[in-house]
């Protein structure tokens, strides 16, 4: 029973691992493919929101642009507590947003994957990968039962 456990979290550990791997260059190519062919449009702030917790804090625009030729969009980003921090509600920004699908949009210069970040997140997901595929594949010895000593216990 203890062999299947174990054959069945490293299958799940190796599908997550790979799973997560390919999201993550996913879409940091997705972003690079903004920058790099994406279209801009004027935007502007449509609310601030601050989210606080213990560790960590997140900092959200919302904001709506119209793109050319098409209907108007509205969305939210995660952004740095500068840009967060410069910006009103009424503000105009600029938004970069990908030509076949213009959901896909962030305020010009922030809002990107960064190398650095889908280098470190491919780093732990093949480190998830690998310790799947250890206890997936890795050879299994049962416990030998405990055998009861054939000779005497000295008696004191």
């Amino acid at each position: 029973m203890a062999l299947f456990a174990a054959r069945v979290l490293g299958a799940t550990f190796v599908v997550l691992g790979a799973s997560l791997l390919v999201m993550t260059w996913g879409s940091y190519r997705r972003d690079m493919g903004i920058l790099a062919e994406g279209l801009h449009a004027e935007g502007t702030v449509v609310k601030k929101e601050f989210l606080a917790a213990s560790d960590d804090s997140d900092y959200i625009l919302a904001y709506a642009f119209t793109p050319q030729g098409g209907e108007r969009q509205e969305h939210r980003r995660h952004v740095s507590s500068e840009l967060w921090k410069r910006l009103r509600p009424g503000d105009r920004i600029q938004v970069q947003y990908s030509q076949g699908d213009p959901r896909r949009s962030f305020p010009e210069g922030h809002g990107v994957m960064s190398l650095g970040l889908a280098l470190f997140l491919s780093f732990v997901e093949v480190c998830l990968f690998l310790m799947g595929l250890v206890a997936l594949l890795g050879r299994a010895v049962p416990e030998s039962p405990q055998v009861a000593s054939a000779s005497p216990t000295p008696s004191s």
